[in-house]
């Protein structure tokens, strides 16, 4: 009974959240009507959307991948129309207005209703229990609702509604259903994640294309012309840059519409006081007018960064133990074994026991076809040895990643000393094997080891 209670209490609890800037936002119209037609679009929405998802005929019409679709949507007109509502200059009659803020209740709470009652009707034919569990998660749903009741009176003595303009009301509103993400259990994920791996493939196939009709495709063997910024185009780096870009327009055009606002002139006021107090109260406008866009940047900065994460996750392999080949004093190392072949662009890491010490190396196949050898080390960063985790690096996407210091290093990059670059290590190709002398091993993780490093508190 507890889950089906905790998922509802949770949407609902979401949806309060925003129900409290909506309603702080009415306060400044100071119009009844328009109340009543923002909570009959509320009304509405659970209504209708949590038949839609309960009722099995209703459920069925559409698969949840549409479903996704159609929040993924209006997620994102109720995010941009903030940009709309920003440039317009129009005065809606009063009919328009109400008519818009009953769609606005009705499109900001309908998904979260319908993925509720989704839930919990196959939550229920699950535990063969749909009564008990559709009571549980009705009392979830109105017990989502109640802190807001009890926090109505302290919450009116907060001045939200002062900070709240139209456009910075939906802008907010829209992060906010961002973050929340819809039902997690039902839902495939954040919305920026789905805009992430969107933009990623349009890159890719968009550079593809384009490189194909000027005959540009890429060469295992040779380097064709602007291959480089071919890979940078259809790479994680250029969807992230666009992803971020399409995210932050909207709270930077706000942002620079209230600071282009010029003080007011009181150089026509003769008393002093009366001058500072016109100052002061514009600059303590402009403070509370710019706390929403600024908690939008905080929301949607950490939305991308946790994108980021989720889309190009880092991939730290466990180093593979190597031995002396034959008495040779030198490792030889195969670029295509049973535990996997380095043409496929991933990091490989190997260890090698010189005494009670591990010497741990990388290899990796660089964009170029050439490869790249190093200790899984670099000349400035130093983990305590207690802080394992932090030590070496790990590969997202087309970079390696110093675990430390998080520092991106190119791929093309490696065999390049410097930085937080992996400490190159000399090796030769001979017969599809990288070869590695013992000597040469021994010296450089001699000499890594004896360099002054910094970071050794973490």
């Amino acid at each position: 009974m507890s889950q089906p209670f905790l998922i509802a209490f949770r949407e609902a609890l979401q949806c309060s959240i925003i129900l409290v800037l909506m309603l702080a936002y009415l306060k400044t119209k100071d119009d009844s009507e328009y109340h009543k037609s923002f909570i009959s679009g509320i009304v509405i929405a659970f209504i209708i959307g949590f038949i839609a998802g309960y009722v099995p005929l209703f459920s069925r019409l559409w698969g949840n991948k549409t479903w996704t679709f159609w929040r993924y949507t209006t997620e994102l007109i109720i995010f941009y129309s903030s940009i709309l509502f920003l440039i317009s200059k129009s005065n809606p009659s009063k009919p328009v207005v109400k008519a818009g803020l009953m769609l606005l209740g009705f499109s900001v709470f309908f998904f979260e209703a319908r993925a509720s009652g989704f839930l919990i009707y196959d939550y229920g034919m699950m535990k063969e229990n749909i009564t008990g569990i559709t009571i549980a998660g009705l009392t979830g749903i109105i017990s989502g609702f109640i802190p807001v009741l009890l926090l109505n009176r302290f919450l009116e003595k907060i001045p939200i509604h002062k900070a709240l303009t139209l456009p910075s009301l939906l802008m907010l509103t829209g992060a906010l259903k961002f973050a929340f993400g819809g039902a997690g259990e039902l839902e495939e994920g954040n919305i920026l994640i789905a805009l992430q791996k969107g933009l990623l493939g349009f890159f890719k196939d968009t550079t593809e294309y384009m490189q194909g009709v000027l005959l540009l495709s890429e060469h295992p063997f040779i380097e064709v012309p602007f291959a480089a910024l071919a890979r940078f185009l259809s790479g994680d780096r250029m969807a992230t840059s666009a992803m971020v870009i399409f995210t932050m327009l909207p709270p930077l055009l706000i942002l620079s519409h209230l600071f282009a606002k010029p003080e007011p002139i009181v150089s026509d006021i003769q008393v002093r006081a009366e001058r500072r107090l016109n100052i002061a109260f514009f600059r303590k406008e402009l403070i509370y007018k710019t706390t929403p866009v600024l908690l939008s940047f905080v929301i949607l900065l950490v939305l991308i960064h946790a994108v980021n994460m989720a889309v190009n996750p880092l991939y730290g392999p466990e180093p593979i133990p190597v031995r002396e080949a034959e008495g040779l004093g030198v490792l030889k190392i195969p670029l295509s074994d049973q535990v996997g072949d380095l043409t496929d662009g991933k990091l490989r890491k190997y260890v090698y026991y010189y005494g009670d010490k591990q010497i741990i190396f990388l290899a990796i196949l660089k964009p170029d076809g050439s490869l790249g050898v190093a200790l899984d080390q670099c000349e400035i960063c130093k983990p305590a040895e207690w802080n394992k985790a932090a030590q070496g690096y790990a590969q997202r996407g087309d970079h390696l990643v110093c675990k430390y210091c998080m520092t991106p290093i190119p791929i093309p990059t490696i065999n390049n000393p410097g930085g937080c670059n992996p400490i190159p290590l000399p090796f030769k190709l001979e017969d599809n094997y990288i070869i590695i002398s013992l000597d040469d091993l021994i010296r450089t993780y001699k000499n890594a080891e004896a360099l002054d490093k910094k970071g050794t508190h973490l």
